[in-house]
């Protein structure tokens, strides 16, 4: 099934990962696609390294985009993130980050954010595989839409058309996720992913692609 599930994804020209770490437990396989041009801006804004663990990312997510011509100072970060940061670990992130070339520091203590090129994804597909227990591969499916534009359960044939064709079906329907029968050679769509924008969580998003970065820059590199 893992074989069947990766080679669907890989034919939709998707990078893939297996056993993708989630704050929640373990997806079995996430597929993602990025922004050439996106891509691009990135790499010409000099910003090969990933940013790093989800609170920097939150961090970075609060401080206005230079292309608005807004920026923050560190107090009001500080008072933003309260009980996220202690103050002393706040500055030295806000140090990585213009380090690392994320945050320009516009004046004493006023910073904006360098990633005009945000959101890098255009896809981030989920897939949960079961051989039988469904209703547990939907709640894990389910809980795939905080990082996923597309979450989808993966189950053999027989069991997947039985799941189809029960009222476990209105089930994905209403929370978003998609159900494929998969077989040895192919897989089959019977259910398309329809999941909401809202569902994800914007932190969680970044910080899944930028888990993807780190092997498209190894695997890209002049």
């Amino acid at each position: 099934m893992l074989g069947s599930a990766r080679r669907w994804l890989s034919g939709q020209r998707l990078l893939v990962k297996t056993e993708f770490y989630t704050p929640w437990g373990v997806c079995d396989l996430v597929g993602i696609s990025l922004s050439k041009v996106r891509i691009r801006q990135r790499l010409d804004l000099g910003q090969r390294v990933a940013i790093g663990p989800p609170r920097r990312i939150a961090l970075l997510n609060q401080i206005p985009d230079f292309q608005t011509q807004g920026s923050i100072t560190s107090g009001q970060l500080a008072a933003e993130l309260r009980g996220i940061f202690p103050e002393c670990e706040l500055y030295k992130e806000l140090d990585r980050l213009v380090e690392r070339g994320f945050v320009l520091q516009v004046a004493p203590e006023c910073f904006q954010r360098l990633n005009g090129w945000a959101p890098l994804h255009k896809r981030i597909v989920a897939f949960e595989l079961k051989l039988r227990r469904v209703e547990e591969a939907l709640f894990q499916a389910v809980s795939h839409l905080k990082f996923a534009t597309e979450s989808y359960v993966g189950l053999p044939e027989k069991v997947a058309l039985r799941a189809f064709e029960s009222r476990s079906i209105e089930h994905f329907q209403t929370s978003g996720v998609g159900l494929v029968a998969v077989g040895r050679t192919r897989c089959k769509v019977l259910l398309r992913s329809q999941a909401k924008c809202e569902q994800a969580d914007p932190v969680l998003q970044m910080h899944c692609v930028e888990r993807f970065w780190r092997s498209h820059i190894t695997g890209n590199s002049p």
